[in-house]
């Protein structure tokens, strides 16, 4: 069926000449036998579609790491959460409490330390495609460094403090006076 501004769909049966003589090669006069494509019934050619990987598509499917298995996970058209994501999280949690816990008791590094390794696991993971938070990760990273550097600030200082005499005999004998 043509569409009044001349387009067809391709879906149609070829539309037939009214002039009388079909389009395409002229046969030869050896050629009378041959059949013309046109005078046979329409059929619709087979197109080979590309091939199309999916949870539910037929055929050898390997899932990807983002693809659940067939049946499991998020329904067909919905996004799988990456694997690893948790790391990140946690990095950047375990980072922030390092430093609320350094300046608030002074014992930040115990939780610093965790946050840098968390860090470097979830950075690792992403560049595997497991995990797709590496901002979090490079927070976690970041505020347990700082946090590591600060501590280390601490006790030079404290050290350095401790070295000169008089602050030394001033912290000892102020803290063995008795009122």
């Amino acid at each position: 069926m043509t569409q009044p501004d001349g387009w067809q769909s391709p879906y149609d049966p070829p539309q037939q000449s009214t002039s009388g003589t079909a389009p395409g090669p002229t046969p030869t006069p050896g050629d009378a036998a041959a059949p013309s494509p046109y005078q046979q019934p329409y059929q619709q050619p087979s197109v080979q579609q590309p091939y199309q990987s999916g949870p539910y598509q037929p055929g050898p499917y390997q899932p990807g790491p983002y693809q659940p298995q067939p049946g499991y996970g998020a329904p067909y058209g919905y996004p799988v959460s990456p694997e690893k994501n948790a790391l990140g999280v946690w990095s950047l949690v375990l980072g922030i409490v390092s430093v609320v816990m350094l300046f608030s008791c002074l014992v930040g590094f115990l939780a610093a330390i965790p946050a840098v390794i968390t860090g470097h696991l979830s950075r690792k993971a992403q560049r595997e495609g497991l995990a797709d938070n590496a901002g979090l990760a490079l927070g976690g990273i970041i505020t347990g460094w700082v946090t590591i550097g600060l501590t280390l600030l601490a006790i030079v200082g404290i050290a350095l403090l401790f070295s000169i005499p008089d602050f030394r005999e001033g912290f000892f004998s102020e803290s063995s006076s008795t009122y």
